[in-house]
């Protein structure tokens, strides 16, 4: 009986007690990248695959499917900057906004309050006599709400819109003023920018967690979060249909967002 040839990597394995598995054929790479054009993995996966369980596995894995309901292979989803906008703002859109409740509001900094605005979004408010006695002066505009805060507590401010638990100890340090500010940032991000542009939610939490970076400078967040600007919403719209290109920064803002596994919370 004619005995198999094995290459040195293979004789290796045998010595070492693993199961002889047979090397690719020549035209092997060819035909990974054939098998792998249908489904998820890489011509390098496949071919490390076969390598490692041989060609029945991964024709095995190639013809199983890859989105978990059955429907076939999963489609990777492009992360650059203008899908992720773009996947945002529908999924947004497909959920739907409630109509806005005016009057009080509550985050996990303190009270705000919802008043009607001028356009599609409510206009948040907090006042010193009642909400927040001892606090000093502090306007509306992103610039004034965002330089009160420190670096360390406009990412708290996101992960409170996400709902999640808060530094305790770090809450408690915080000035009157400043959970005033934070207070306001929950709440236009809650209340009033999702209706101004379905969707920015998501990448106004991005930009606020860029502000934790001691070196990312409060001017920054305009930049990072054009809606932050006159006429922001306008200023997504228009890149969704083509008629402007987005800035480096808001760019990089979107492709930092939250990953694809957080992409179905509320934004």
């Amino acid at each position: 009986m004619r005995g198999h040839g094995r290459s040195p990597e293979s004789e290796a394995d045998a010595r070492a007690g693993h199961d002889h598995r047979p090397l690719l054929r020549p035209d092997a790479a060819d035909r990974a990248a054939r098998l792998a054009a249908g489904g998820q993995l890489t011509p390098d996966a496949a071919m490390s695959l076969q390598r490692t369980a041989g060609n029945a596995a991964f024709v095995a894995v190639q013809r199983s499917p890859q989105g978990g309901n059955g429907a076939g292979p999963a489609e990777e989803k492009p992360m650059d900057g203008l899908s992720r906008l773009r996947r945002a703002n529908a999924r947004a859109v497909k959920r739907g906004q409630p109509a806005p409740t005016y009057g009080p509001g509550q985050s996990p900094f303190g009270p705000y309050t919802v008043n009607k605005g001028r356009g599609a979004g409510p206009y948040i408010t907090s006042n010193k006599k009642d909400q927040y006695p001892g606090s000093e002066n502090l306007g509306t505009t992103y610039n004034e709400l965002v330089q009160a805060l420190d670096a360390e507590h406009e990412p708290m401010v996101a992960a409170a819109a996400r709902g999640e638990a808060l530094d305790e100890e770090l809450l408690a340090g915080m000035s009157v003023t400043q959970k005033r500010a934070a207070a306001m940032l929950y709440g236009i991000m809650r209340e009033s920018e999702e209706r101004r542009f379905p969707g920015a939610g998501k990448a106004m939490r991005s930009a606020l967690t860029k502000q934790g970076d001691a070196y990312h400078e409060a001017e920054e967040f305009d930049e990072d979060f054009p809606m932050a600007k006159e006429k922001g919403a306008q200023y997504y719209r228009n890149v969704l249909d083509g008629k402007q290109q987005l800035s480096d920064k808001a760019r990089k803002n979107l492709e930092d967002m939250s990953s694809s596994s957080d992409e179905e919370r509320p934004s």
